[in-house]
């Protein structure tokens, strides 16, 4: 995968410190879209493919490019050094929240913690995108589920998450739901959307947070703990909604109910 996938100089590659990193189009035959090199006259003679995991476990500053979009070249004088950007967009420091102060996210990269694969190409999609999608499929114990994952820290709007459908179909509910909070939409509890899944309305409920690690576990990673604020988008059926009264008793056990109940 272009993500998961870099292209080193033949220094880098024999242990040389790494001083020059970039984020570009997916290109080549590996559709490599990382560059790291050591800053030497003849470093673009001899490249190498090599997994992005790697460098970053080898050098752990070499993160920082993976935290900023497409088009972005950093470069720094020495190992160590900080990074300044050579191209691209300069990324301001992360602001609290304004709508909700009280959480106080620690993102990724944190000191000490390791990073795999699978948490490089959701912070990559972040800074790509604005937002990361995880899904699964259903088994014996959960129904299929998706959710986004930086809608929080990139928009300043809840996460959201789906469930009872299959994975398919319920990641492209909130890549709709993403695009749409992209384009300055704001949703809700209590909102009643269209669009979001063909021929079924969807409303939203605040999921408590007791609920967040077994349901919401990448972004209880990525936040630091459960420090974000999410909403449960729920779907109709026929126009009913699981608590009105005709609603079938499957598709009510399908989605699970993470939100408080309101006081009487």
């Amino acid at each position: 995968m272009a993500l998961d996938t870099a292209i080193v100089c033949r220094h880098v590659a024999d242990g040389a410190p790494i001083l020059l990193a970039a984020r570009g189009e997916p290109e080549g035959p590996a559709l490599a879209e990382w560059r790291f090199g050591c800053a030497g006259a003849d470093a673009a003679s001899d490249l190498r493919l090599v997994p992005l995991v790697e460098v970053v476990r080898r050098d752990p500053s070499a993160v920082e490019i993976v935290l900023h979009p497409r088009g972005t070249a950093l470069e720094r004088s020495a190992p160590g050094a900080r990074w300044h950007t050579g191209a691209g967009p300069v990324l301001f420091p992360h602001r609290p929240s304004r709508r909700w102060p009280r959480f106080d996210p620690i993102y990724p990269p944190r000191r000490g913690e390791p990073l795999d694969a699978a948490d490089l190409r959701l912070l990559a999609e972040v800074s790509q995108a604005g937002y990361h999608v995880v899904s699964g499929a259903s088994n014996a114990a959960a129904p299929a589920f998706a959710f986004s994952v930086g809608l929080f820290r990139t928009f300043d709007h809840p996460e959201v998450a789906i469930f009872g459908l299959s994975a398919d179909v319920l990641e492209a509910a909130i890549r709709r739901v993403g695009e749409r909070v992209r384009g300055g939409e704001r949703l809700e509890a209590g909102d009643v959307a269209h669009g979001i899944l063909d021929a079924r309305e969807v409303t939203f409920r605040r999921i408590a947070p007791h609920h967040y690690p077994a349901r919401l576990g990448h972004a209880v990673w990525y936040h630091g703990g459960a420090r974000f604020p999410a909403l449960q988008a729920i779907w109709s059926d026929g126009g009913l909604l699981p608590w009105d009264r005709w609603f079938s008793r499957a598709l009510r056990d399908a989605q699970p109910v993470l939100w408080d109940p309101e006081p009487a």
